[in-house]
């Protein structure tokens, strides 16, 4: 009977002799492994939750005529103790002329003898390049006439038009996708490789076993002489 071919490179190979010698090894790698790709797949969802509210948001809001009154490259560090690291964001300061009833922003600004105008504040998303933000910067310059997104239900504002490299977190969808690709990976390697250990018998770990040592020629053999 043939059976089914075993990957020398999954069961054969001395790293993954080492890394999953036997059975009960393996179980623990693979939901160790397991554990690291429901962390994966949380942060895919709370990934995921980002990337369709800013979505939702530049295809529902509503839209009004407004101008940048002011632009500034900002930065903080963190958001934990050990991130040393300065993040750099624009906000960009806009007017834009709704209702003063819809003004949702907290912020009203009084001209001589015009019409009350609305103003908010637009971000775009981080990035670890002060360099990159100060370029950034530069697509809406002070007094820019931009189309102005405005939440019906709350404070937020947009500017119509932003690239997609500015509004969406490119750098965690890329860090997680790695995540994702590498603990998947590696799961798949030890699902297959306690597979082939189950083929085993049930004593046999596939671990190197230690190799009894001749006899030296001067050890000592009791004769039992009738």
């Amino acid at each position: 009977m043939v059976g089914t071919a075993i990957p020398p490179s999954v069961n054969e190979s001395n790293f993954y002799s080492v890394l999953f010698p036997n059975r009960g090894r393996t179980r623990f790698v693979r939901g160790a492994i397991l554990l690291f790709v429901t962390v994966g797949l949380l942060a895919w969802l709370v990934i995921a939750a980002r990337i369709l509210t800013e979505f939702y948001a530049r295809h529902s809001w509503p839209i009004s005529e407004g101008r940048v009154t002011d632009v500034r490259v900002k930065s903080y560090m963190g958001p934990s103790a050990r991130d040393h690291v300065s993040h750099y964001f624009v906000e960009y300061e806009v007017r834009f002329a709704i209702p003063v009833e819809r003004c949702l922003t907290g912020m009203i600004f009084v001209p001589d003898g015009q019409p009350k105008l609305c103003e908010g504040t637009a971000r775009t998303r981080t990035t670890d390049s002060q360099a990159l933000a100060i370029a950034w910067a530069e697509r809406h310059r002070f007094n820019a006439a931009v189309g102005v997104l405005h939440n019906p239900n709350g404070p937020e504002v947009k500017i119509v038009g932003d690239p997609a490299y500015l509004v969406y977190p490119w750098k965690e969808i890329s860090v997680m996708s790695v995540w994702m690709i590498f603990f998947l990976s590696f799961f798949t390697i030890a699902q297959r490789r306690l597979r082939y250990l189950e083929t085993l018998p049930e004593n046999d770990d596939a671990s190197p076993t230690c190799q009894s040592q001749p006899g030296k020629s001067d050890d000592v053999i009791d004769l039992k002489l009738s």
